[in-house]
């Protein structure tokens, strides 16, 4: 029993030897470094092997996933503007590209998505607007929304057929008919009052008339806001 302690005590001295000089050894290892290349080295050569460390650990990963088409806000269908801006939403920081009357323009979305394109050039007639979104990888999203914007500065026709201005209604009933045309799809007001029109722009309204002077206002106004405005006096002595 003596014995066997006396041999594990032998072994543990060992052991501890051989720790005190690896211990001894990794000292005067360091020493040198210290003494050649300074703290400043040795502090960026940790840095740099730790860097390397880290991105063994977390490789990086490719992004190939598209972006979200972008979002315009609500437009005209129509407008008697020369000009226009259009805004909405995309990927946050993401390149929106507009495609406007075949031309293209790039702006930058903000970190919330918000984009705008100010003081757009229109064309008469239709013009066709839509866009896409190209992330920070290059990955582009599919196309908007294509949205047509009419540009018309014209104001409609307008044509009073009956009655003639200045007339003079006599009979007992004092209720007159109003007829007219004007563009078609333009709204028609008498006196106020919304007029339904027929798919050629015709329309027609029954009024009552005052004893005396009585002036009607007809106004049609088209759906890019352009508007013509005829007024008629007629005189009611039944």
């Amino acid at each position: 029993m003596k014995r066997r302690t006396s041999l594990l005590a032998k072994k543990e001295k060992e052991r501890n030897l051989r720790k005190a000089f690896l211990y001894g050894f990794l000292t005067i290892l360091l020493g040198m470094a210290i003494f050649f290349l300074g703290v400043p080295a040795l502090i960026k050569l940790a840095v740099f092997v730790g860097k390397i460390n880290s991105s063994s650990i977390l490789p990086e990963q490719s992004d190939n996933i598209p972006p979200s088409p972008p979002v315009f806000n609500p437009l005209f269908e129509a407008t008697n503007s020369a000009q226009i801006s259009i805004s909405g939403f995309a990927e946050g920081e993401s390149t929106v590209k507009l495609f406007f009357n075949n031309k293209e323009e790039d702006v930058l979305a903000d970190q919330e998505g918000k984009f705008t394109f100010s003081n757009l050039n229109l064309k008469e007639g239709q013009n066709r607007v839509y866009a896409i979104a190209v992330d920070k990888r290059g990955n582009e999203s599919n196309y908007s929304e294509k949205i047509d914007i009419l540009y018309d500065n014209k104001p409609p026709e307008l044509d009073i057929s009956q009655p003639q201005d200045g007339e003079t209604i006599s009979t007992e009933n004092n209720r007159i008919e109003i007829v007219g045309k004007t563009d078609e799809g333009a709204n028609i007001l008498i006196n106020e009052h919304f007029v339904v029109i027929d798919s050629e722009g015709n329309f027609s309204y029954q009024i009552s008339l005052d004893k005396g002077e009585n002036e009607i206002k007809v106004v049609s106004k088209d759906k890019a806001g352009n508007q013509t405005e005829k007024t008629i006096k007629i005189n009611y002595s039944p």
